[in-house]
């Protein structure tokens, strides 16, 4: 991803869009162009049968003139389809470009950077479907459609004289008055409407989501009270948007039916106290002063369209707004090998909404195959530790080094590739399970896979299944347990035999039996050139480092060689203990 895409923001991602298909749309301005000529035929054929044929009783040039306008409407039919086609063709390829574009933003995202609110956050890139579609249909209204009014004002002017013109023209500017009225209204409802509905999103996901903690704390009156008050505003906001419309909508057809009334009474009024007007000319002005007010029959529809687009575009541009992995590095790092040699110095990393430093780490160093064990309290700092040195957060003050390299310079795809990092809380894709196992690396074979598989003791849940290595897993990796799903992520880390292991708790779901599998799967793979990070409560799997750092309280850490360390923290807890001892008494 090169630096103009990473820092691209929404709005030029739109444009690029459209000035990508302005052939496809200057297409669609000439089929219009066509029909709206063709569309002039009905109009003069009625004024030249009131005029000539029945004063005449011309019935050849009825019949002539009647083939003529039947073969133009046939021909504005053709143009139309066609210009639908070519749209549809413009907006289906508008809409895959966006989607392809969004989904990589999304992907691109920095994982510091992600808000908390995840179901607001998949509301705004789905917006984008409101921004194309108002783009499509303000393309045609405003580069197609309306300045046909202006052509549909000259024929008029010619028929039958600027006075009667002037008429619709007057309704044209004074309709498009009171939609602009309604403009400011629309939008501050469609901006609360758009807030609530992208609560109320996040309020489903969240429920979804932690549908078995509401049921087992009872808390679902409060989830029920929270999404009645959002449905409520956004209802209202709906309706409010909804009854302004209609009232712009009522008043434009107010305003078409003045229009032709008073032109159709000036037209009468002329050709009773002079010959400069007929009939036909009068019923000709009627229909295509129809033409001219037709577009702003259409606004108070596009007001709302355009209110809805403009919230959700100023939505979308708070997600590209976010940084992104390697963000503003123009050519990020692509070095062939990763030693796993960390130098960490005056870091601190405060999480976004928080005032106080989650982690502070004055210097830390991490040689190349070192075997490190993390441990310390809840909330000191482990799993961001570890996310730090996977370089998936950036710390915002603060150096942190990755073989002699500033991490955040190294390309993503390369540190996905040889930093093997398991997370504590592990996530599948839905898919089948040989996916999941060769999610990000080459295919290695189906006997590299049951090798590694029965080496972490995977064999047991494959040869379980009827499918074997095709069964299929649900969202999350629903359909197996939390040890199954860490056994995994573990597999699929020793099938891409990655330069450094970065694990956090990576065993803490998993039961005894599967626990020693793993740690003697994982003892296998490491060798004296791996460097191994691992964050963990369990003191089986510190057999498997030789040096440990404890993250303290407030910032601070206690590093050094495994042993010396725990004896240095047994002697904290006697002499905590005795001081305690010595307060009671």
């Amino acid at each position: 991803m090169e630096t103009a895409s990473r820092l691209e923001t929404a709005r030029s991602l739109f444009r690029r869009a459209l000035l990508a298909r302005k052939g496809l749309f200057v297409q669609a301005a000439a089929a219009a162009l066509l029909a709206n000529v063709l569309a002039l035929a009905t109009a003069l054929y009625s004024m030249q049968v009131y005029d000539r044929v029945i004063p005449t009783q011309g019935i050849s040039t009825l019949i002539v003139l009647t083939g003529g306008v039947l073969l133009a409407a046939v021909l504005e039919l053709v143009v139309k389809l066609v210009r639908s086609h070519v749209l549809e063709t413009s907006i289906r390829g508008m809409d895959l470009d966006l989607s392809h574009a969004i989904f990589r933003r999304l992907l691109g995202i920095r994982l510091d950077q992600f808000p908390a609110a995840i179901g607001s956050l998949s509301a705004q890139l789905k917006s984008y479907e409101t921004i194309r579609a108002f783009l499509s249909s303000a393309t045609l209204y405003l580069l197609v459609d309306a300045p046909f009014a202006l052509l549909f004002l000259g024929v008029i002017a010619l028929i039958a004289g600027p006075s009667v013109a002037v008429i619709p023209a007057v309704f044209f500017v004074l309709a498009l008055g009171v939609g602009l009225f309604h403009k400011r209204r629309i939008v501050r409802h469609a901006e609360s409407g758009y807030v609530a509905a992208n609560k109320k999103l996040g309020l489903l996901v969240e429920t979804i989501e932690a549908a078995e903690n509401i049921k087992a704390a009872g808390a679902q009156q409060r989830q029920t009270e929270r999404w009645n008050e959002l449905s409520r505003q956004s209802v209202d906001d709906d309706m409010t948007i909804r009854r302004v419309s209609e009232s712009a909508a009522y008043q434009a057809a107010f305003i078409q039916q003045m229009s032709y009334v008073l032109l159709v009474a000036m037209g009468a009024w002329i050709a009773a106290t002079s010959s400069e007007l007929t009939v036909g000319g009068i019923i000709a002005s009627a229909i295509l002063s129809g033409r001219v007010l037709a577009p702003v029959a259409a606004l108070p529809g596009l007001l709302v369209q355009a209110a809805h687009a403009r919230v959700a575009l100023d939505a979308l541009e708070k997600v590209f707004a976010l940084q992104t992995d390697n963000h503003a590095i123009e050519k990020p790092l692509k070095p062939e090998r990763i030693h796993g040699e960390w130098r960490v110095s005056d870091l601190k990393f405060t999480y976004p909404g928080h005032s106080r430093p989650s982690l502070v780490i004055p210097n830390l160093q991490i040689k190349k195959g070192e075997k490190i064990g993390v441990i310390g309290p809840i909330g000191s700092g482990k799993s961001t530790l570890l996310k730090l040195l996977a370089g998936l957060y950036a710390p915002p003050q603060g150096q942190l080094l990755l073989d002699g390299l500033e991490i955040q310079q190294i390309d993503r795809t390369v540190l996905s590739c040889r930093l093997g990092y398991l997370p504590q809380e592990t996530r599948l894709l839905a898919g089948t399970l040989r996916e999941n196992l060769t999610a990000g690396i080459d295919d290695p074979g189906e006997e590299a896979i049951l090798e590694v598989c029965r080496l972490t003791g995977l064999d047991a849940l494959i040869a379980a299944h009827p499918r074997g290595l095709e069964m299929p897993l649900g969202e999350g990796g629903q359909g197996v347990s939390g040890g199954q799903r860490q056994l995994v992520v573990l597999t699929r880390l020793l099938l891409a035999r990655p330069s450094a292991w970065l694990l956090d708790e990576p065993t803490a779901s998993m039961d005894e039996q599967s626990e020693a599998r793993a740690i003697e799967a994982l003892s296998r793979s490491l060798t004296e050139e791996t460097t191994l990070i691992v964050v963990t409560h369990k003191p089986v799997l510190l057999n498997l480092v030789e040096r440990l750092v404890v993250l303290l309280p407030g910032g601070g850490l206690m590093d050094g060689p495994k042993d010396a360390v725990l004896a240095q923290l047994r002697q904290n807890a006697l002499r905590s203990i005795d001081s305690q001892k010595e307060r009671r008494a």
